[in-house]
Protein backbone atom coordinates (compact mmCIF):
# COMPACT_ATOMS: atom_id res chain seq x y z
CA UNK A 1 0.00 0.00 0.00
CA UNK A 2 3.03 2.20 0.79
CA UNK A 3 4.55 1.82 -2.33
CA UNK A 4 1.14 2.80 -4.17
CA UNK A 5 0.55 5.97 -1.95
CA UNK A 6 4.14 6.83 -3.05
CA UNK A 7 3.29 6.11 -6.91
CA UNK A 8 0.14 7.84 -6.88
CA UNK A 9 1.51 11.17 -5.50
CA UNK A 10 4.66 11.09 -7.79
CA UNK A 11 1.84 10.63 -10.62
CA UNK A 12 -0.07 13.91 -9.16
CA UNK A 13 3.38 16.14 -8.52
CA UNK A 14 4.53 15.01 -12.30
CA UNK A 15 1.35 17.41 -13.46
CA UNK A 16 2.39 20.70 -12.57
CA UNK A 17 -0.86 21.26 -11.49
CA UNK A 18 -2.06 25.00 -10.31
CA UNK A 19 -4.69 22.77 -7.68
CA UNK A 20 -3.47 19.63 -6.21
CA UNK A 21 -6.09 17.48 -4.21
CA UNK A 22 -4.68 15.24 -2.08
CA UNK A 23 -6.73 12.99 0.24
CA UNK A 24 -4.96 11.42 3.17
CA UNK A 25 -1.98 11.16 1.43
CA UNK A 26 0.19 10.19 3.96
CA UNK A 27 -2.24 7.29 5.65
CA UNK A 28 0.77 4.21 4.87
CA UNK A 29 3.72 6.50 4.45
CA UNK A 30 6.70 6.18 6.93
CA UNK A 31 7.59 9.37 8.75
CA UNK A 32 10.54 10.01 6.77
CA UNK A 33 8.69 9.77 3.35
CA UNK A 34 6.09 11.99 5.51
CA UNK A 35 8.33 14.65 6.08
CA UNK A 36 9.54 14.77 2.58
CA UNK A 37 5.94 14.68 1.24
CA UNK A 38 5.99 18.39 3.91
CA UNK A 39 8.83 20.01 2.12
CA UNK A 40 7.10 18.96 -1.49
CA UNK A 41 4.18 20.99 -0.04
CA UNK A 42 5.82 23.90 1.16
CA UNK A 43 7.52 24.24 -1.83
CA UNK A 44 4.37 23.82 -4.45
CA UNK A 45 2.60 26.61 -0.95
CA UNK A 46 5.76 28.71 -1.94
CA UNK A 47 5.40 28.67 -5.92
CA UNK A 48 1.62 29.73 -5.58
CA UNK A 49 -0.06 25.97 -6.02
CA UNK A 50 -3.06 25.68 -4.15
CA UNK A 51 -3.64 22.62 -2.14
CA UNK A 52 -6.34 21.34 -1.07
CA UNK A 53 -5.50 18.82 1.90
CA UNK A 54 -7.89 15.77 3.46
CA UNK A 55 -7.33 14.28 6.52
CA UNK A 56 -7.53 12.86 9.92
CA UNK A 57 -5.05 13.33 11.37
CA UNK A 58 -4.36 16.25 13.82
CA UNK A 59 -1.24 17.17 14.03
CA UNK A 60 -1.00 17.10 10.23
CA UNK A 61 -3.97 19.84 9.86
CA UNK A 62 -2.36 22.47 12.41
CA UNK A 63 0.82 22.18 10.54
CA UNK A 64 0.38 22.06 7.15
CA UNK A 65 -2.70 23.89 6.64
CA UNK A 66 -3.96 27.91 6.65
CA UNK A 67 -7.81 27.07 7.08
CA UNK A 68 -9.82 24.38 8.11
CA UNK A 69 -13.53 23.19 6.40
CA UNK A 70 -14.94 20.59 8.62
CA UNK A 71 -17.45 18.08 7.14
CA UNK A 72 -19.60 15.39 8.29
CA UNK A 73 -22.39 13.38 7.05
CA UNK A 74 -22.05 15.05 3.82
CA UNK A 75 -22.79 18.35 5.15
CA UNK A 76 -20.08 21.63 5.74
CA UNK A 77 -20.13 21.68 9.60
CA UNK A 78 -17.73 25.34 9.61
CA UNK A 79 -14.58 26.56 8.31
CA UNK A 80 -12.03 28.35 10.83
CA UNK A 81 -8.42 30.04 10.80
CA UNK A 82 -6.05 27.25 11.63
CA UNK A 83 -4.42 29.34 14.17
CA UNK A 84 -7.33 30.24 16.27
CA UNK A 85 -8.50 26.88 16.69
CA UNK A 86 -7.71 23.92 18.72
CA UNK A 87 -7.51 20.43 18.57
CA UNK A 88 -10.92 19.60 20.51
CA UNK A 89 -13.12 22.44 18.61
CA UNK A 90 -12.27 20.61 15.38
CA UNK A 91 -12.90 17.69 16.93
CA UNK A 92 -16.42 18.53 18.71
CA UNK A 93 -17.10 19.97 15.14
CA UNK A 94 -16.07 16.43 13.71
CA UNK A 95 -17.81 14.15 15.99
CA UNK A 96 -20.63 16.22 17.07
CA UNK A 97 -20.04 15.50 20.47
CA UNK A 98 -16.51 15.69 22.77
CA UNK A 99 -14.78 12.50 23.24
CA UNK A 100 -13.41 10.59 26.04
CA UNK A 101 -9.55 9.79 24.52
CA UNK A 102 -8.17 8.64 27.98
CA UNK A 103 -5.86 5.75 26.98
CA UNK A 104 -7.08 2.19 28.15
CA UNK A 105 -6.45 1.25 31.87
CA UNK A 106 -3.90 -1.58 31.43
CA UNK A 107 -3.60 -4.47 33.66
CA UNK A 108 -1.62 -6.70 34.39
CA UNK A 109 -2.19 -10.10 31.60
CA UNK A 110 -2.73 -13.40 32.80
CA UNK A 111 0.42 -15.15 32.48
CA UNK A 112 -1.44 -17.75 30.57
CA UNK A 113 0.78 -18.11 27.05
CA UNK A 114 -1.54 -18.01 24.45
CA UNK A 115 0.88 -17.75 21.19
CA UNK A 116 4.14 -18.83 21.06
CA UNK A 117 6.31 -18.10 18.60
CA UNK A 118 10.16 -19.15 18.29
CA UNK A 119 12.70 -18.37 15.67
CA UNK A 120 10.41 -17.89 12.72
CA UNK A 121 11.84 -17.17 9.63
CA UNK A 122 9.55 -16.85 6.26
CA UNK A 123 10.67 -15.05 2.97
CA UNK A 124 10.42 -11.48 4.93
CA UNK A 125 10.76 -12.60 8.49
CA UNK A 126 14.06 -13.39 10.17
CA UNK A 127 14.30 -15.69 13.56
CA UNK A 128 11.27 -13.60 14.53
CA UNK A 129 10.68 -14.65 18.43
CA UNK A 130 7.60 -13.84 21.05
CA UNK A 131 4.95 -14.57 23.35
CA UNK A 132 1.43 -13.52 23.75
CA UNK A 133 -0.35 -13.92 26.48
CA UNK A 134 -4.35 -14.24 27.36
CA UNK A 135 -5.52 -10.84 27.73
CA UNK A 136 -2.69 -8.92 26.47
CA UNK A 137 -2.46 -6.89 23.53
CA UNK A 138 0.85 -7.00 22.24
CA UNK A 139 1.93 -3.89 19.33
CA UNK A 140 3.79 -4.29 16.50
CA UNK A 141 5.88 -1.34 15.19
CA UNK A 142 7.93 -0.66 12.47
CA UNK A 143 8.95 1.29 9.36
CA UNK A 144 7.17 0.55 5.91
CA UNK A 145 8.70 -3.16 5.25
CA UNK A 146 9.78 -4.00 8.75
CA UNK A 147 7.15 -7.18 7.97
CA UNK A 148 4.53 -6.41 10.24
CA UNK A 149 2.19 -6.76 7.84
CA UNK A 150 4.44 -10.06 6.70
CA UNK A 151 4.04 -11.54 10.41
CA UNK A 152 0.29 -11.84 10.03
CA UNK A 153 0.51 -13.39 6.72
CA UNK A 154 2.75 -16.05 8.62
CA UNK A 155 0.65 -16.69 11.12
CA UNK A 156 -2.61 -17.22 8.76
CA UNK A 157 -0.85 -19.37 6.46
CA UNK A 158 -0.68 -16.86 3.50
CA UNK A 159 3.35 -16.88 3.32
CA UNK A 160 4.74 -20.32 3.81
CA UNK A 161 7.19 -20.22 7.39
CA UNK A 162 10.73 -21.67 6.36
CA UNK A 163 11.88 -22.17 9.81
CA UNK A 164 10.86 -22.33 12.95
CA UNK A 165 7.67 -23.18 15.41
CA UNK A 166 4.31 -21.26 16.07
CA UNK A 167 2.89 -22.58 19.57
CA UNK A 168 -0.78 -22.36 20.00
CA UNK A 169 -2.02 -23.07 23.55
CA UNK A 170 1.11 -25.06 23.51
CA UNK A 171 0.67 -26.81 20.77
CA UNK A 172 2.26 -26.93 17.57
CA UNK A 173 0.75 -24.99 14.57
CA UNK A 174 1.34 -25.24 11.04
CA UNK A 175 -1.04 -22.40 9.59
CA UNK A 176 -2.20 -23.97 6.00
CA UNK A 177 -4.80 -20.93 5.41
CA UNK A 178 -6.48 -18.39 7.15
CA UNK A 179 -9.55 -20.54 7.08
CA UNK A 180 -7.45 -23.47 8.96
CA UNK A 181 -6.02 -20.48 11.72
CA UNK A 182 -9.77 -19.34 11.87
CA UNK A 183 -10.83 -22.94 13.03
CA UNK A 184 -7.82 -22.89 15.38
CA UNK A 185 -8.93 -20.36 17.29
CA UNK A 186 -7.47 -16.78 15.47
CA UNK A 187 -9.12 -14.09 13.58
CA UNK A 188 -7.30 -11.20 11.25
CA UNK A 189 -8.53 -7.59 9.89
CA UNK A 190 -6.41 -7.73 7.36
CA UNK A 191 -4.29 -4.15 5.98
CA UNK A 192 -6.59 -2.92 3.02
CA UNK A 193 -9.96 -3.37 3.85
CA UNK A 194 -11.14 -2.90 0.69
CA UNK A 195 -8.79 -5.31 -1.33
CA UNK A 196 -8.21 -7.54 1.61
CA UNK A 197 -11.26 -7.73 3.05
CA UNK A 198 -14.41 -6.51 2.07
CA UNK A 199 -16.92 -7.96 -0.93
CA UNK A 200 -17.56 -4.45 -1.78
CA UNK A 201 -20.92 -4.94 -3.78
CA UNK A 202 -22.58 -7.24 -0.58
CA UNK A 203 -24.23 -5.63 2.05
CA UNK A 204 -23.19 -4.44 5.64
CA UNK A 205 -24.93 -6.68 7.05
CA UNK A 206 -24.02 -9.56 4.85
CA UNK A 207 -20.05 -9.25 5.18
CA UNK A 208 -20.10 -8.51 9.06
CA UNK A 209 -22.00 -12.32 9.10
CA UNK A 210 -19.72 -14.06 6.49
CA UNK A 211 -17.64 -15.48 9.13
CA UNK A 212 -20.45 -17.50 10.38
CA UNK A 213 -22.82 -18.36 7.80
CA UNK A 214 -23.28 -21.97 9.52
CA UNK A 215 -24.64 -20.45 12.48
CA UNK A 216 -27.36 -18.27 10.49
CA UNK A 217 -28.50 -21.30 8.16
CA UNK A 218 -30.62 -24.22 8.57
CA UNK A 219 -31.10 -26.90 6.02
CA UNK A 220 -28.81 -24.87 4.16
CA UNK A 221 -30.62 -21.50 3.84
CA UNK A 222 -30.15 -18.22 5.05
CA UNK A 223 -32.16 -16.70 8.14
CA UNK A 224 -32.73 -13.25 7.87
CA UNK A 225 -33.98 -13.49 11.13
CA UNK A 226 -30.75 -14.88 12.52
CA UNK A 227 -28.79 -12.86 10.68
CA UNK A 228 -30.22 -9.81 12.16
CA UNK A 229 -30.46 -10.92 15.65
CA UNK A 230 -27.00 -11.51 15.39
CA UNK A 231 -25.58 -7.91 13.60
CA UNK A 232 -28.29 -5.74 15.23
CA UNK A 233 -26.30 -5.85 18.57
CA UNK A 234 -23.14 -6.31 17.69
CA UNK A 235 -23.35 -2.90 15.27
CA UNK A 236 -24.83 -1.26 18.52
CA UNK A 237 -21.30 -2.18 20.09
CA UNK A 238 -19.05 -1.01 17.48
CA UNK A 239 -21.59 2.59 16.76
CA UNK A 240 -22.05 0.79 13.18
CA UNK A 241 -23.77 3.32 11.56
CA UNK A 242 -24.76 2.59 7.75
CA UNK A 243 -28.28 4.18 6.76
CA UNK A 244 -29.48 0.95 6.24
CA UNK A 245 -27.67 -2.53 6.89
CA UNK A 246 -28.61 -3.44 3.30
CA UNK A 247 -26.46 -0.70 2.10
CA UNK A 248 -23.73 -2.09 -0.07
CA UNK A 249 -20.44 -1.65 2.17
CA UNK A 250 -18.79 -0.06 -0.68
CA UNK A 251 -21.12 2.45 -0.28
CA UNK A 252 -20.24 3.54 3.77
CA UNK A 253 -17.41 5.92 5.25
CA UNK A 254 -13.97 3.92 5.89
CA UNK A 255 -14.85 3.85 9.50
CA UNK A 256 -17.83 2.26 9.16
CA UNK A 257 -16.44 -0.21 6.79
CA UNK A 258 -13.58 -1.38 8.95
CA UNK A 259 -16.24 -1.57 11.87
CA UNK A 260 -17.84 -4.21 9.34
CA UNK A 261 -14.45 -6.05 8.92
CA UNK A 262 -14.28 -5.69 12.82
CA UNK A 263 -17.62 -7.44 13.53
CA UNK A 264 -16.68 -10.31 11.01
CA UNK A 265 -13.59 -11.34 12.79
CA UNK A 266 -15.64 -10.82 16.04
CA UNK A 267 -18.29 -12.79 15.24
CA UNK A 268 -16.63 -16.05 15.09
CA UNK A 269 -15.21 -15.15 18.48
CA UNK A 270 -11.41 -16.16 18.38
CA UNK A 271 -9.11 -16.31 20.86
CA UNK A 272 -6.24 -14.65 19.27
CA UNK A 273 -6.88 -11.69 16.97
CA UNK A 274 -4.46 -9.57 14.73
CA UNK A 275 -4.91 -6.25 13.86
CA UNK A 276 -3.32 -4.88 10.97
CA UNK A 277 -3.17 -1.35 11.23
CA UNK A 278 -7.11 -1.01 12.12
CA UNK A 279 -7.85 2.42 12.27
CA UNK A 280 -5.51 3.75 9.31
CA UNK A 281 -7.37 6.49 7.15
CA UNK A 282 -10.16 6.77 9.33
CA UNK A 283 -12.06 9.69 11.03
CA UNK A 284 -11.37 10.51 15.04
CA UNK A 285 -14.61 9.43 16.38
CA UNK A 286 -14.13 5.57 14.42
CA UNK A 287 -10.56 5.62 15.67
CA UNK A 288 -11.98 5.99 19.29
CA UNK A 289 -14.43 3.56 19.01
CA UNK A 290 -12.02 0.60 17.66
CA UNK A 291 -9.57 1.72 20.82
CA UNK A 292 -12.43 1.17 22.91
CA UNK A 293 -13.20 -2.17 21.58
CA UNK A 294 -9.12 -3.41 21.98
CA UNK A 295 -9.66 -2.54 25.12
CA UNK A 296 -12.82 -4.49 25.81
CA UNK A 297 -11.45 -7.64 24.02
CA UNK A 298 -8.90 -7.54 25.88
CA UNK A 299 -10.72 -7.17 29.13
CA UNK A 300 -12.67 -10.38 28.74
CA UNK A 301 -9.36 -12.58 27.99
CA UNK A 302 -9.05 -12.23 24.38
CA UNK A 303 -5.59 -11.77 22.82
CA UNK A 304 -4.37 -9.08 20.55
CA UNK A 305 -1.45 -8.53 18.34
CA UNK A 306 -1.87 -4.85 17.06
CA UNK A 307 -0.13 -3.91 14.10
CA UNK A 308 0.19 -0.20 13.56
CA UNK A 309 1.94 2.31 11.73
CA UNK A 310 1.11 5.38 14.13
CA UNK A 311 3.14 4.91 17.24
CA UNK A 312 0.61 6.67 19.53
CA UNK A 313 -2.24 4.50 18.37
CA UNK A 314 0.93 1.54 19.98
CA UNK A 315 1.21 3.71 23.17
CA UNK A 316 -2.19 4.46 23.57
CA UNK A 317 -3.64 0.46 23.14
CA UNK A 318 -0.66 -2.25 23.36
CA UNK A 319 0.50 -3.59 27.17
CA UNK A 320 4.31 -4.18 25.40
CA UNK A 321 5.60 -3.14 22.02
CA UNK A 322 7.60 -5.31 19.56
CA UNK A 323 9.52 -3.54 17.25
CA UNK A 324 10.95 -4.96 13.35
CA UNK A 325 13.55 -3.60 10.87
CA UNK A 326 13.47 -5.42 7.77
CA UNK A 327 11.79 -8.62 9.30
CA UNK A 328 14.45 -8.97 12.38
CA UNK A 329 13.13 -8.28 15.88
CA UNK A 330 14.75 -5.26 17.57
CA UNK A 331 13.37 -4.09 20.69
CA UNK A 332 9.99 -5.27 23.02
CA UNK A 333 9.04 -2.49 25.01
CA UNK A 334 7.07 -2.03 27.83
CA UNK A 335 4.12 0.37 26.16
CA UNK A 336 3.80 1.96 30.11
CA UNK A 337 7.51 2.79 30.20
CA UNK A 338 9.01 3.62 27.05
CA UNK A 339 8.80 6.77 24.71
CA UNK A 340 8.41 7.00 20.83
CA UNK A 341 11.92 8.31 20.45
CA UNK A 342 13.07 4.60 21.57
CA UNK A 343 11.23 2.59 19.73
CA UNK A 344 11.59 4.55 16.51
CA UNK A 345 15.77 4.26 17.26
CA UNK A 346 14.78 0.14 17.34
CA UNK A 347 13.03 0.41 14.18
CA UNK A 348 15.82 1.91 12.47
CA UNK A 349 18.49 0.46 13.94
CA UNK A 350 20.12 -3.32 13.41
CA UNK A 351 19.95 -5.65 16.21
CA UNK A 352 23.76 -4.62 17.15
CA UNK A 353 23.47 -1.12 16.62
CA UNK A 354 20.36 -1.27 19.22
CA UNK A 355 22.30 -3.22 21.77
Amino acid sequence: IAQQQLLAIARALSMNCRILFMDEPTSALSEDATERLFEVIALLKARGVAIVYVSHKMDEIFRLSDRVTVLRDGKTIGTRATVSTDRAELIRMMVGRDLDSAARSIKPADQTVTLAVENLTTRKLKDVSFELRRGEVLGIAGLVGAGRSELGAALFGIDPVHHGRILLKGQEFRPASPSHAQRRGMGLVPEDRKLQGLMLQMSVKENATLSVLPRMSRWGLLSARREKTLFDPAAQRLRLKPASPDLPVGKLSGGNQQKALLARAIFADPDILFLDDPARGIDVAAKEDIYRLISELAASGKSILLASSELPELMRCADRILVLREGRVTGMFPASDTTQEAIMAAATHSLAEAG
